[in-house]
């Protein structure tokens, strides 16, 4: 397993040429950053001079405190959506109530992240399945998209946070449609994909964003109704301290668990991907944590609305030659020098433009080929995809990711409380026994029912097993003269577990019928001996094998005792 060298992870071999890729690759990463960065603050429903405040304090911040060095955090499609989406219904997009509840939700959100990040509980993001997350980020995509159907073809309706609320004022508003925005709008989804099909190694979107800005200005285009960025404030942000009351953070509490989880998880697949390629070093659960939270924490002071790790930007640095945090820091200085001294060149910047921007990126997000994948491996977990899917469409962001988890658990428990049992037989020339229902050829003694039992045996499927072995008994004839259990699966055995094991011991023992137990691990002997049980079923009931369960049972004259290796315990 790798070890980090330092704090700041960086190859072993980081020399001057890799310092050059790393200016290169922060250069590039800002290209891509400030257009994004200002139309993620129009989806969050705030000024874009906000998407740039969210791409400079948290981006610092994180890559001071990173165990990776190829994640760029900054405002996301996500994250934005999640804000919009949480915060439509406490105030007006865009005023200053609502841009102080952004910010009040990026604090809470990395409060939470640096509560949990100190009580090292990064292991959490496994409620998160893979089916869940999926269906998730399909759905937001779907969501971001209709969100923009506003800005795309200059349309006057409201925003709302669920698909079918947006499709009914898409519809009701279509006598606004404005054609010279959709014209813009449509052209830059077109240039877009264009320039990543036959030019994707030139600075298409820059160029054309650059073009169309010009062309606004010139024509004066914003005059025919083309709506524009208009003022951006130049400088850096201001220092200020979100409020809070106990009745804000009840409200926001929701939105910011979601936004914490979804944050940590989008942090984690983009790091672990990248360690797994590089080598160099090893993403540190708790630390991102930690990370993500203070650069939150840190953001909301200077006007961040809420971050995460950008799937997108994270690629361009890597594919870029980014080997260190000198490229983040890179595009901090340059985003810096963009506040200070460019702002003005924004004002002509169509909205449509944003719009298109935002549409193009978040395209990929959407995973139909997991869905197809889950429809031929998996279609309980396809199940929960679309849940998920659904939930997040129709009910929103955060009853999506909850109704995902929920089913998750659901079958979770439901696999747990039916485990796998099967009758086993044996492999004809072999002492191999095998599932008899896989292994039709194999070998079943009529005198005997060999059962392993694939789980550990708990209060949650304690019924289960006894009433499955009790039916299989009940299906064999007269001639059943033992019941062998195979239990090397057998992991655990709780207090529940074990009265149902004597139960079956005290109901097959009424038949004059023996009850064997083979392979039985340590832990488990050890419940059994303390328990008694091991003492009630007596010397000719544990075993190490089936094999020697069966050799006992045709030859009863083999010695026993409580010295042998079937019945240790501690």
């Amino acid at each position: 397993m790798p070890k980090p060298l330092n704090w700041f992870p960086r190859p072993p071999d980081y020399a001057g040429s890799d310092l050059r890729r790393d200016l290169i690759a922060g250069l590039t990463v800002t290209v891509v950053l400030v257009p994004q960065a200002m139309a993620y603050g129009l989806l969050a429903g705030v000024p874009p001079v906000y998407g740039l405040y969210a791409a400079l304090i948290p981006l610092f911040i994180y890559t001071l405190l990173a165990s990776t060095p190829h994640i760029a955090v900054g405002p996301t499609a996500l994250a934005s959506l999640l804000t919009l989406n949480g915060l439509t219904h406490m105030a007006e997009a865009g005023s200053s109530e609502f841009i102080l509840l952004a910010l009040q939700l990026a604090a809470l959100t990395g409060a939470i992240q640096l509560l949990f990040g100190l009580l090292r509980l990064g292991g959490l993001v496994s409620l998160l399945s893979r089916p869940v997350l999926s269906g998730f980020v399909s759905a937001a995509a779907v969501l971001i998209v209709a969100s923009q159907l506003r800005g795309l073809f200059g349309l006057d309706m409201p925003r709302t946070g669920y698909l079918h609320e947006t499709i009914y004022q898409f519809t009701l508003h279509l006598d606004s449609f404005h054609w010279p925005t959709a014209l813009m709008g449509l052209g830059t989804l077109a240039i877009l994909l264009l320039g990543k099909r036959f030019v994707p190694k030139l600075p298409y979107l820059i160029g054309w964003i650059v073009t169309a800005t010009l062309l606004t200005y010139l024509l004066r285009l914003d005059r025919s109704g083309i709506a524009v960025v208009g003022e951006v404030p130049a400088g850096l942000p201001a220092f200020t301290l979100p409020g809070f009351d106990f009745a804000g953070i009840r409200s926001l509490l929701p939105v910011a668990a979601v936004l914490a989880l979804i944050s940590f998880v989008e942090t984690l697949s983009i790091g672990n991907a990248f360690a797994t390629r590089h080598g160099y070093y090893r993403v540190r659960p708790n630390r991102e944590l930690i990370a993500l939270g203070l650069a939150k924490i840190g953001g909301s002071l200077l006007a961040a609305i809420p971050t995460s790790a950008s799937f997108g930007r994270s690629a361009v640095l890597e594919e870029a030659g980014g080997r260190s945090a000198v490229a983040n820091l890179t595009s901090l200085v340059l985003l810096v020098l963009v506040l200070l001294f460019l702002t003005p060149l924004f004002y002509y910047l169509p909205i449509a433009m944003l719009a298109a921007v935002i549409v193009f990126s978040v395209g990929k997000l959407f995973d139909f080929a997991e869905m197809r994948r889950l429809y031929r491996l998996a279609p309980r977990e396809l199940a929960v995809l679309l849940v998920t899917f659904f939930f997040t469409l129709f009910a929103g962001l955060q009853y999506g990711i909850a109704g995902g988890v929920v089913l998750s658990l659901t079958f979770v428990f439901l696999r747990a409380a039916r485990p796998h049992l099967a009758e086993l037989g044996r492999i004809g020339g072999t002492n191999a026994f095998r599932n008899v229902e896989r292994f039709r050829e194999a070998e079943v003694d009529p005198t005997l029912l060999v059962v392993r039992f694939d789980a550990e045996l708990y209060f949650g499927n304690a019924e289960y097993f006894s009433d499955r072995i009790l039916e299989m008994v009940e299906a064999r004839d007269e001639n059943l003269e033992a019941v062998i259990v195979d239990g090397h699966t057998i992991n655990d055995l709780d207090t529940t577990g074990l009265h149902a094991l004597e139960q079956v011991y005290l109901a097959l023992r009424s038949r004059r019928i023996h009850l064997y137990l083979t392979g039985m691990i340590g832990p488990v002997r050890d419940v059994l001996y303390r328990s008694g049980l091991m003492e009630q079923m007596g010397v000719e009931s544990q075993f190490l094998s089936i094999q020697d369960a069966i050799r006992y049972h045709y030859d009863r004259d083999e010695p026993r005792d409580w010295n042998l290796p079937a019945f240790q315990h501690a």
